[in-house]
């Protein structure tokens, strides 16, 4: 964290910072350091003008009256159990997502969702700059934000922001988006496709941390089964990554930023 200010978790979904950022942040809270979870793709839409792709994955989240609202309350649960303060932007998840003219859905299925962000969301960019600059004072703070690793197309978009708000000044640090990181191949991938010298850093956690970072995700019981299968699956596989990247046997987080050398 920034000497004189907070760290800011930039996170496209409602459990993306806790899967990737968890432990970390159980660690800030536990010394007062205050951090805070901004989740930018959190908006509720229009529920009544839903594509069958987007119905579907309401089905695999157990068919909730209001999706959204009940994945906002799941994460409210989960800020508490890492101490974090939290903020719901509303910009609408991409499955919700349609063009300005046509109505037509831009993200209508599985090979959509990760593949390239449609041509006419080059806008979007820009707007989440533009909130974003407006909550976040320069000074003060440093952002982590998603390697966009699994090419999830929101977290390119949140990327591509992080890094204009790099280039205006802030300290932004990026961080390996689970679970997509355990592939290793794609961890590659993500990171090959960088111009610039990155370089990592890995936070040390004890086994308190990464418990509480456990428990928090499984506070995000519409995505679990989704994500893991099972919650006993989802810890065995978020200790074994945490072993991977951590450093002489002890559990870790791993984070990337542009060298200025």
């Amino acid at each position: 964290m920034c000497s004189h200010g907070r760290t800011v978790y930039l996170s496209a979904h409602l459990d993306d910072a806790a899967l990737s950022c968890g432990g970390t942040i159980a660690q800030q809270s536990r010394r007062g350091e205050d951090p805070l979870v901004v989740t930018c793709f959190a908006g509720v839409p229009n529920y009544g003008q839903l594509s069958p792709f987007a119905i579907g994955q309401h089905e695999k989240w157990g068919m909730p009256a209001d999706p959204v609202s009940s994945r906002r309350s799941e994460d409210v649960q989960a800020m508490a159990r890492l101490g974090a303060q939290y903020t719901h932007l509303d910009f609408p998840d991409c499955i919700y997502r349609r063009h300005e003219h046509s109505g037509e859905a831009l993200y209508a299925s599985e090979a959509a969702l990760f593949g390239q962000v449609h041509p006419a969301e080059a806008h979007l960019v820009g707007k989440l700059v533009s909130q974003l600059q407006c909550m976040l004072p320069l000074a003060d703070v440093e952002i982590y934000a998603p390697l966009a690793i699994g090419n999830h197309v929101d977290h390119q978009l949140l990327l591509q922001a992080a890094l204009q708000l790099e280039a205006q000044g802030y300290h932004v640090r990026f961080f390996e988006d689970l679970p997509y990181a355990e592939e290793a191949e794609q961890l590659h991938r993500a990171l090959s496709g960088w111009t610039c010298k990155l370089v990592s850093r890995t936070t040390d956690l004890a086994e308190s941390e990464l418990q509480i970072k456990t428990e928090t995700i499984a506070c995000y019981k519409s995505q679990l089964v989704g994500l893991f299968g099972t919650k006993a699956q989802m810890v065995n596989r978020v200790r074994a990554y945490a072993l991977r990247v951590g450093c002489d046997g002890r559990y870790g987080e791993r984070y990337w930023r542009v060298s200025k050398a």
